[in-house]
């Protein structure tokens, strides 16, 4: 299958699409990967160095792709961060022209605009993800303060997810870092009729990058199955990886996925 992928890439941490895509590329899958912002590091590592793509050069490398007839053998979007709102309308308007030509295409939005209690994209870009981009997705992937926020209800549990998730106008939200007791967090696959769930401990010295990671392997095997199949493998390469890397800045996509080739 062929993904388009657009999100942040940086050199130095797997955040972004340095996570995602090997997640995406780890069944075998054709990636076209396009930065939304270069990056030298993670700011964890220090002030980065880079640059961000203009809203008309991203649009016009999709046109490009368009014209040359890439998009429409594309199976599936991923978009993560963006750094400015007119990045977002470019990729919208390219999305709706893939979506018109294949309607069947899966679009996978990882909202990514904030942590914790606070925002930390530009108000006008998590408005536009959440205007323009969420109408558009077949799955959203936000964490517990980026549901909470897109919704404007409160989510402190697995419940208030659930209900949180289905007044967003997506079919399919993967929930991530919800509340679910002492010591632990939820991650919940919700559709319109249908729940599945993986509680893991919450662990200390997480390196960065696991949302992106599992943002990419979840849609990497929904395409080839149900939530309830495709939550647990996902999970158990996100494990892998967070075992790995405990105590380190990075998050050990590598490793992780190699680990797992030889054990399927």
């Amino acid at each position: 299958m062929r993904i388009l992928a657009i999100s942040s890439q940086v050199a130095y941490g797997p955040v972004g699409n340095s996570a995602a895509v090997p997640a995406l590329q780890a069944t075998g899958d054709e990636v076209i990967a396009i930065p939304t912002v270069i990056l030298s590091n993670q700011p964890e590592h220090g002030k980065p160095a880079g640059l961000r793509m203009p809203a008309a050069d991203l649009a016009s490398i999709l046109g490009t792709l368009d014209d040359m007839g890439v998009l429409e053998g594309c199976d599936a979007v991923f978009t993560g961060y963006f750094v400015s709102n007119d990045q977002i309308h470019g990729v919208a308007r390219a999305i709706r022209r893939m979506k018109a030509a294949k309607p069947d295409l899966v679009v996978l939005v990882d909202p990514i605009i904030g942590d914790g209690s606070e925002l930390y994209v530009p108000l006008p870009v998590a408005d536009a993800i959440r205007d323009e981009l969420l109408p558009l997705a077949t799955i959203a992937t936000p964490n517990r303060f980026e549901l909470a926020w897109l919704s404007g209800s409160d989510v402190t549990n697995a419940s208030d997810a659930i209900t949180a998730a289905r007044t967003l106008p997506v079919a399919e939200v993967l929930a991530t870092s919800i509340p679910a007791g002492r010591g632990r967090l939820a991650t919940l696959a919700i559709t319109r009729d249908k729940v599945s769930e993986e509680i893991t401990a919450v662990l200390e010295n997480v390196p960065h990058g696991t949302g992106d990671f599992l943002a990419g392997m979840y849609l990497s095997h929904r395409l080839r199955h149900s939530p309830d199949v495709a939550l647990p493998r996902a999970m158990e390469m996100l494990g892998r990886a967070i075992r790995r890397s405990i105590g380190s800045l990075n998050l050990d996509v590598a490793g992780a996925l190699s680990e797992g080739s030889r054990s399927s």
